[in-house]
This record gives C-alpha cells, structure tokens and sequence, in this order.
C-alpha cells in the first residue's frame, strides 16, 4: 500500500514493520468503524483491542518491543514527550490516507502509566466519513417532526445524553449542520473539538486556563445564535447553561445519564431550578447504537429468558418474532436507538410532582419510546438483534414503565406492529399539515381497529391504573 507523509514514517532504525503495522491497524480501525483503539501493556507484551458497539474486540498481541516503537510513534506524532512514561497525557494526531480511498482521520490521544506498563486509548474520528446530514441518521418520523420543531424555535435548551461511543457527537453537528446558514452565529465549546465544521466558532476547553464557565460566559458577549456546550458536567455550567436558553440563545449540550426522564433530576441535583428548567427545556434524547444486521438472517420468537425481560421492559405480545444472528448474518454498520422527551406542558408540570410523573407524561407522546422499547422495534423490523438491543437497555428497566396506548392494542390482539407503525407515521404527517389527532383515532381511520376496540382497550387501561 502506498504511503504518504501525513501517515506514520519509518526513520530506517529497523522500525518499518512496526510501521506498517500502525499504518494498516489506523486504516482498518476507519473502515470497520471502530472508536476506540485500547494498547495496553502487561508485562513483556502489549494487548490491542478495539471497540465495536458490542463491546471491546481483541485485534493483535504485540511483542514488547514492537509496542515501545509503536509508543514512540504515537507520542511523536502526537508532539508528546517520549521521555515521560510517568505522567499521563493527552494528545491528537492526523492521518490521510489516499489509498484505497481518501480517509482524513481526526485521532484523541489518552495516555496513562499503569502498574505493567501503560494504556494508550486512541479515539478515531473518520472526517471522511462523517455522517453530518441528519437525512441519514435513522430515525422514526415522529423523532425527526419534534426535532425538525426544535431546531426552527430561536430559544431553548435541547439535550442530547448517553455514554461515550452512543453516538451523541454525530447527531449534535447533524443538527448544527442544518442550523449553519450565513444568517446565524453558532459557537461551539468542546474538550476537546471533535469535529471541525467550516462557519462555526469552536472553542477547546483545556479545564486549567480555560473551563467550560469561564469559555460560556466569553461566548455569551459573542452574539451567538446557536451555542453548543459539549458536555454539561457541574452546577455552574448547567447553571449558565439554562440561563443562555432563557435567554434568546438556543442552546445544545450534552450529559451523561441513563435516560431521558433522568436527565431531569440530574440537573436539579445540579441546582438547576425546577421552574427555570420547565421554561427553558424543549426536549431531551437519550440515545445508544446497536450494530446493523444485514445478510441472511432468521425471524424467531422470544427463548423464555427473552420473554421475561421483554414483559419486565412493558413489551411483550403473543407470535411475535424477532432478527437472529446466524452464520450467514453481518452486523458492522452501526444503528442509533433513540428515546425522546419533549418537553410540552404536561411535562413541565410533570417535572414538579418527580420521576413517575415525568414517566407517565411522556408515555402518552407520540413519539416517546424508552430504550429498550425504540431496540424492540428495531428487532422486529429485522434491523438488529433482540441480544443487542438488551446489551444498551440493561437486564432492569429504569424508571416506571407506562405501556404505550399502541402496544395494549397489540397485546389485546386488536392490530399489528406494523399497523402501528404506519398509523403513529400518519398521524404525524397529520401533524405537519396542522392537524393533531390521538393515535386510536388515527388507526381507526385508516380501518385498523373500531371505535369499539380501541374505547375496550383505553377503559382496561384506566382500570389497570386506578
């Protein structure tokens, strides 16, 4: 494979395998889409591993000297001392490959010494292959109808939460991408930057000569339209944070929690008034990625362990089926499961009464689905597993699971997963032409149930309740 001098360079002192090596792993990592790549030392050889949304893969074993001269690369190209394997430090290369296709990647560099040896994490970002049209990032029509509202107000605070690696990044600069018109001013503050976009303001945030307060407040005396904050992660910052959304300034951010609805009380115990989050919030996502299922694969119903977690997340009903892996089967590409909450009023009065309040409030949205419902329906579309979706929903439900008015329909055998589906995107495509109407109305319209099923159904339910 031909080289080129943006990539990693052999001096001639016998280290050119080790080289090539580094160079190939870099190119590999790009096209399997991984994010992370793990070097970590134990004694007298090194372990790589590299993280796919299943989890950590092991990619090689290195011989102890082969990972010293691949250290050193790193920290030269990273401009990091190679003299201080004491000290941890974080650094960040680039990489341009020409062949077999163009690929700039955007590297994070972490290292750290540890008691046999040291850990290098290395964060590959493909500018290459950066997904930055929200067209492509998959979602029902009803999350793209709220989001599309958002992203049109001029104010407010939308956020986006969920582990490193869930995909938070790509579907933030999605969204200011779309917002990055000559008639608006977006700012962005990040530790670090993770992906640059021509016309906006970004700023890195080193926390010791420029925190994410003090990079806030400078940004608010910059006139912005759009202001993202890469991570919401004390009292001041969310503080500051809300007050920019009340403000005139639409604000996005990110935190790290487990849900939506949790997302709430996360930034109360931040000291964030309750009244002042009610007028400033527009929605929060909870978002996680679960590999793509492609090739041949089977439709099967639930093993008992499966039906057990499926009733204990509210889902179950009877012959359902659902994707399974099999030889022939390919999962690679990456698929993002996404809950959200919009905050209308029933939810901002919600927000007062606690948890299972904020719950029931937005179960009766039409576009909220929790993790593991939104990863359900992606199985029984066949575009994932039922074993992936449970790895990034957890073997528990969070929080108090209120079914949804159209899964009690399919329970009761009255209509289809699929004819829910379709009537949920009617009524928004309703929606969009300024009509609102409850989904039971909607399915009945389009001749799915009667009047009489779908009133059964809502009086079970309100007895269930009570």
């Amino acid at each position: 494979m031909s080289r080129e001098p943006d990539l990693f360079i052999s001096t001639g002192q016998g280290d050119k395998e080790a080289v090539d090596w580094l160079n190939d792993l870099f190119l590999s990592a790009a096209q399997t889409r991984v994010a992370d790549i793990h070097f970590e030392e134990h004694g007298h050889d090194c372990r790589v591993r590299w993280r796919l949304p299943g989890g950590l893969n092991t990619y090689d074993t290195i011989s102890g000297n082969q990972a010293r001269m691949v250290d050193d690369k790193i920290r030269s190209r990273a401009q990091l001392p190679t003299g201080d394997r004491k000290s941890a430090h974080d650094g960040r290369i680039q990489l341009r490959y020409q062949m077999p296709v163009k690929r700039k990647l955007d590297i994070r560099i972490s290292i750290q010494p540890c008691v046999n040896g040291q850990s290098i994490v290395c964060r590959v970002h493909d500018e290459s292959n950066s997904i930055l049209d929200i067209n492509r990032i998959e979602m029902t029509p009803a999350v793209r109808y709220f989001i599309d509202q958002i992203i049109e107000e001029p104010t407010g605070l939308f956020l986006v939460t969920g582990p490193t690696g869930s995909g938070k990044t790509t579907t933030l600069y999605s969204i200011l991408n779309e917002l990055n018109t000559p008639d608006k001013k977006i700012s962005t503050i990040e530790n670090p930057v993770e992906i640059t976009l021509p016309g906006l303001n970004q700023t890195d945030i080193d926390d010791q000569h420029n925190t994410f307060p003090q990079a806030l407040r400078a940004t608010l005396r910059q006139d912005p339209d759009v202001i993202l904050v890469g991570e919401i992660r004390d009292a001041e910052t969310a503080q500051i944070a809300v007050q920019a959304a009340m403000t005139g300034h639409l604000v996005l951010a990110t935190l790290h929690t487990n849900d939506s609805v949790q997302t709430i009380a996360r930034l109360l115990d931040l000291g964030v008034e309750v009244h002042n989050l009610a007028t400033s919030l527009r929605a929060v996502t909870a978002q996680r990625l679960v590999r793509r299922l492609e090739g041949e694969f089977e439709m099967l119903p639930p093993t008992q362990v499966e039906q057990a977690w499926l009733q204990a997340h509210g889902i179950f009903h009877e012959g359902g089926k659902y994707a399974s892996f099999t030889q022939d089967s390919i999962m690679n590409d990456r698929l993002p499961v996404i809950e959200m909450v919009v905050a209308n009023e029933a939810f901002r009065k919600a927000m007062v009464e606690g948890n299972r309040a904020m719950y029931a409030a937005a179960s009766s949205q039409p576009q909220y689905e929790t993790l593991a419902q939104a990863g359900v329906r992606l199985a029984a579309q066949g575009k994932t597993t039922l074993d992936e979706v449970r790895k990034i929903a957890g073997t528990e439900p969070i929080g108090n699971i209120s079914r949804r008015f159209g899964q009690e329909l399919i329970e009761a055998g009255i209509i289809t997963p699929s004819q829910r589906d379709q009537a949920g995107s009617e009524q928004i495509n309703m929606r969009r032409e300024g009509i609102i109407k409850r989904l039971g109305d909607v399915l009945v319209s389009m001749g799915f149930c009667t009047m009489e099923e779908v009133d059964r159904v809502f009086e079970e339910s309100r007895k269930n309740e009570s």
